[in-house]
């Protein structure tokens, strides 16, 4: 499974080219072999504001077929217990719901910019990996 972050959805939607083309690139591997592109719903928070440019972030999602996960008792629990793990407040909740729904569905990699927040959590979690967008 791929799970985008904000960063990642803000490029899909509206981000410079070659971080959009890196997205696209990594979603047509995952669509390529099989497996599910995924956000979790939180993230939309970070990237949704009432705005007319939030059309391009629906548009991308549906362009990318990418399915949004709810952010459920089970994954926000695990959530709270990376960051209790790492040390960390709820500042990364977000990153934390993120690496939760991929620890609980068996691993995935999560697509982002600036992963290192999003690293630290997944070395405390099962089979999740860091995909860098500027790689």
């Amino acid at each position: 499974m791929l799970l985008l972050d904000s960063e990642a959805i803000s490029s899909i939607a509206h981000g410079p080219a070659r971080r959009r083309d890196r997205v696209r690139g990594l979603v047509g591997e995952m669509r390529s072999r099989g497996l599910p592109v995924a956000t979790v719903a939180a993230v939309l928070a970070e990237v949704v504001r009432g705005q007319a440019e939030d059309a391009g972030v629906f548009a991308g999602l549906r362009r990318e077929r990418v399915e949004v996960h709810p952010v459920d008792s089970r994954t926000a629990v695990r959530a709270g217990r990376l960051l209790g793990r790492v040390g960390a407040g709820s500042e990364l909740a977000v990153d934390a719901f993120l690496v939760a729904a991929a620890d609980l569905r068996g691993g995935a990699v999560i697509a982002s910019v600036d992963g290192s927040d999003l690293r630290r959590l997944a070395a405390v979690a099962e089979r999740v990996l860091v995909a860098g967008l500027d790689a």
